[in-house]
């Protein structure tokens, strides 16, 4: 799945695993708060009732850590797949409800040959998800038969008159290492039961959408099939939510009611995006680019700059060409009133300009969902169109893609209606 551009906004990289970004949401503090006082507070003194305060919540840190390493490990098993397939995996970002892989999606008329990827990649998350739960689980019930009740029992009493003698330590950590384990391997279990459910944007959602492309050897009716059973399945756990927080369980009410929330929005955000996407790759560039672009030369001095061109023609960018129409960059007006008054006469242009390796390049055969993807991820506004030879021809905003979706979607839905 693909987040929405504030995923990237509002989470920081903070590693690399086989060249793919890994990025941490804000919102993972919160669940990360969250988790370890559920375990802690709620989770842990049921199954463990005569562990310390402190044991409780070393333990409930522990698990809460464990949780995101195995959704990590979860979302790296969709990733490497899909690099075996060719597929490009743009980043992971991690967040509240768990993690999300940026990889590659291009839906096109050869999309209904492409379930077999699509199932494998979709399915490898939660079978990894059941591995861990699997080697964790055994090293739960190998380390509890070695060290039995009576033998915790019997280790506690011993050194109660002694907190900070060397069994204590070891049956300390012998008992939050059980602890934990066993709350890891429930974890596991539910994360890959939980993703199983066949409600996008989870992998039970795209495991559904390619057995339904398989029998109906239609890509967008297996996506919208699939978008609809996950939309129910949504309410299903709303409602949900609401009957436990009613019964008498607030917490878990709301977690359930989260959840149902999030695969709702979900739902909703990707059905809208495949649409736009669908319609926009149908759209080249060169039917939407604007060709009257005002362009600055690279030697144009900063004083100039603003006087013959930001303020006659109230912009916040322009492109710079050389004198025979070849693409240099992009100078912004940021970037030019950054210039002191006392160098604007003799700081031209080119020195303060963007580099057009830092920029949107594309050709007039691209299509706009291409050009759209490429703004939302480098957080750009324009693409400049340009020939073989980097002669400038165009220009494309968002408002030039979002209008043309727009128009498209107008005049399929008018086609639509006199069939």
């Amino acid at each position: 799945m693909r987040p929405p551009p504030t995923e990237q906004i509002l989470s920081v990289r903070v590693a690399k695993i086989r060249g793919i970004p890994i990025r941490l949401h804000f919102t993972l503090l919160i669940a990360f708060i969250l988790i370890t006082w559920t375990v802690a507070v709620h989770l842990l003194p049921t199954i463990y009732p005569r562990l310390s305060p402190a044991e409780y919540w070393i333990s409930g840190i522990i698990g809460a850590t464990i949780l995101f390493i195995s959704v990590l490990l979860h979302e790296l098993a969709h990733s490497i797949v899909a690099l075996s397939y060719g597929l490009k995996v743009h980043q992971i970002i991690l967040f509240i409800f768990g993690g999300v892989s940026d990889i590659e999606e291009k839906p096109s008329k050869e999309s209904s040959k492409d379930f077999h990827k699509e199932f494998k990649i979709a399915i490898v998350g939660p079978v990894i998800s059941f591995v861990i739960a699997a080697v964790l689980g055994v090293s739960w019930l190998v380390l509890s038969s070695l060290i039995t009740n009576d033998s915790s029992n019997t280790a506690t009493s011993i050194v109660t008159a002694n907190n900070y003698s060397g069994s204590f330590i070891l049956m300390m950590t012998a008992d939050i290492a059980k602890a934990v384990l066993r709350y890891g391997t429930l974890i596991n279990i539910l994360l890959g039961a939980f993703n199983l459910i066949p409600a996008f944007p989870l992998d039970g959602g795209r495991v559904l959408r390619a057995s339904l492309t398989r029998w109906k050897k239609n890509y967008d009716q297996a996506t919208k099939i699939s978008v609809r059973i996950g939309i129910g399945i949504s309410y299903g756990f709303i409602a949900l939510g609401f009957l436990t927080m009613i019964s008498g369980s607030f917490i878990g009410g709301i977690w359930i009611l989260l959840i149902g929330w999030f695969l709702n929005s979900g739902a909703q955000s990707y059905l809208q995006q495949y649409e736009i996407t669908s319609i926009l790759s149908k759209v080249p560039l060169g039917s939407i680019m604007n060709t009257s672009i005002v362009t600055v030369d690279e030697g144009l001095t900063v004083r100039r700059l603003i006087n013959d061109r930001f303020n006659l023609y109230s912009k916040d960018s322009f492109p710079v060409t050389t004198a025979n129409c070849h693409f240099l960059g992009m100078v912004t007006f940021k970037d030019t009133w950054g210039v002191p008054e006392s160098s604007r006469a003799e700081t031209i242009t080119r020195d303060i300009m963007i580099p057009k390796n830092n920029l949107i390049l594309m050709d007039t055969n691209m299509t706009a969902d291409e050009a759209l993807l490429e703004m939302t991820r480098k957080n750009m506004g324009k693409v400049f169109i340009c020939t073989e030879e980097g002669i400038l021809i165009g220009l494309v905003s968002k408002t030039d893609i979002m209008n043309a979706a727009s128009e498209r979607k107008g005049y399929d839905e008018a086609v639509r209606k006199f069939r």
